[in-house]
């Protein structure tokens, strides 16, 4: 008998094999005679998101059971896949999400990949100050005349170069400063400003704009306040004197100076002197995905990749083959005609810059400076125009009169105002009217932050870089007080 055993081993795993599914094992168990595999090929790992959607992509896919799972709720399942697929248009949350993928394969046996990114901007700047999220803190550094900085007070127009941390706000997770105004998103969909109000752009319910102080006689200035209404808040974008928000349904409200129709909220009655200090919505808008806001303009992106403009159009901002008087009013959200498949959009001061699926970047707006990358600075374009160069990016950037593209290799591309060295390459013309120079000793940046005249990248690893105009200290760096421009990127150090 003890003989026999062998044999009978033998016949048994023979005739397991017959089955190309569960093969059986000496103990019984079941294992694959195929290799299952899959990779999550978007988002990266680490990636930073700044639109409310994301498209999961699946490479390399075995056939099987596809089961997705976004911060631990499933989303939904695929069957019977090969090769790649794609999952469109899911909504992440606010801040840090994890992504799982859960493959059960036609065999049975089950395998599991996950990545981690963020949704939400973590640095930022205005006309001369500049913002960092840290672990759902902020720390800010630069001019605070109007109280920008979020500390309480002011000593007037004096310099900040040294980095605080602000205690009267935790839990952020998105941010947004422009000129001498300040947002920030909480974790818990809550908007909180901070800065100058003189046209209700805190959205407080009022206009009333602190006395400024003096070096060393401060004056109380409106700290970080949450406005109020809001709770469902997943993106917020401050331009001059105006804010924007984004809703999780999809909706936009906004506030401030409404002077050229610039909150979108169709009113009949717009004189050059109407404000809202309390958030009104914005019409005719649905599945909206971003939102920007510019000088005196407004703009938002939907799920479908179409863009909408509404305010100021005497730059061509509308980008619909008109210009207007700087006083001529559109108060109600229209889309960009000819213009499709955008993923991404961003603006300066009084030009807007779109990405298409594809990784090209078509602009439109003022171009004095070259900041249409069109290789002139013919001024103003009002229809969207294909930036030269650039057909691999995958997010854009802009403030003021520059612009940036983030590329698929980490790279970032500059074009447009370069005089306080904007553009983060000290070989670089005062104006560079099309993409052909990177910003130096950057290989690989997840996300930037641009201002009027200076601006900042967050690395893979956590650091920041910034470069340009230093005014009152907006670099974040007290041994560059006697260096008006940094042309060079310069590492910044947080307490």
């Amino acid at each position: 008998m003890k003989r026999l055993l062998p044999l009978v081993f033998l016949f048994l795993w023979t005739c397991s094999n017959s089955s190309s599914k569960t093969p059986m094992g000496l103990l019984g168990g079941t294992a694959s005679t195929t290799s299952s595999n899959f990779e999550i090929t978007s988002p990266s790992e680490g990636e930073i998101l700044s639109v409310y959607q994301f498209d999961l992509g699946i490479g390399s896919a075995s056939s099987g059971n596809y089961e997705v799972f976004l911060n631990e709720n499933k989303e939904t399942e695929v069957e019977g896949e090969t090769t790649e697929f794609q999952v469109s248009k899911l909504k992440p949350k606010r801040g840090q999400n994890t992504l799982k993928v859960v493959l059960t394969s036609e065999e049975g046996n089950v395998l599991e990949k996950s990545v981690s990114f963020y949704f939400g901007n973590k640095l930022t700047a205005g006309g001369s100050h500049s913002g960092f999220i840290i672990n759902g803190s902020v720390y800010t550094c630069g001019r605070n005349n109007k109280g920008q900085l979020g500390t309480g007070f002011s000593e007037g127009d004096t310099s900040n170069p040294n980095i605080v941390k602000l205690t009267s706000i935790s839990g952020i997770v998105s941010l947004s400063f422009n000129q001498n105004n300040s947002l920030a998103i909480k974790d818990d969909g809550k908007v909180y400003t901070w800065g100058a109000n003189a046209q209700g752009q805190l959205g407080l319910g009022n206009t009333t704009e602190p006395a400024v102080g003096t070096a060393g006689n401060p004056a109380a200035q409106t700290p970080p306040t949450e406005v109020p209404g809001i709770t469902d808040a997943v993106m917020g974008a401050f331009g001059f004197n105006h804010a924007v928000i984004l809703k999780s349904d999809g909706t936009v409200v906004s506030f401030g100076q409404n002077n050229v129709g610039q909150l979108g909220n169709a009113d009949p009655a717009i004189t050059t002197t109407t404000v809202s200090s309390n958030p009104v919505t914005v019409v005719g808008l649905t599945n909206i995905i971003q939102v920007i806001a510019g000088s005196q303009h407004s703009a938002a992106l939907d799920s479908n990749g179409d863009v909408y403009v509404w305010g100021r159009n005497q730059y061509g901002n509308l980008g619909n083959g008109t210009t207007s008087t700087a006083t001529a009013i559109t108060s109600t959200p229209a889309k960009v005609p000819g213009l499709t498949g955008v993923k991404h959009i961003a603006n300066g001061r009084d030009h807007i810059l779109a990405l298409k699926s594809d990784g090209t970047v078509f602009a439109w707006g003022l171009n004095a400076s070259g900041q249409l990358g069109l290789g002139n600075q013919d001024s103003p374009k009002n229809t969207p125009l294909q930036v030269n160069n650039i057909t691999n990016a995958i997010r854009v950037f802009a403030g003021g009169t520059q612009s940036f593209a983030l590329l698929s290799d980490g790279s970032i591309q500059g074009w447009g105002e370069n005089g306080q060295g904007n553009l983060g390459n000290p070989d670089a013309a005062t104006k560079v009217t099309e993409p052909n120079l990177s910003v130096v000793g950057i290989a690989k940046g997840s996300s930037l932050g641009i201002g009027a005249l200076h601006g900042f990248v967050l690395l893979p690893d956590s650091s920041v870089y910034g470069w340009g105009w230093n005014f009152r200290g907006s670099l974040g760096r007290s041994d560059l007080q006697d260096s008006w421009a940094a042309k060079t990127p310069v590492a910044l150090t947080f307490p």
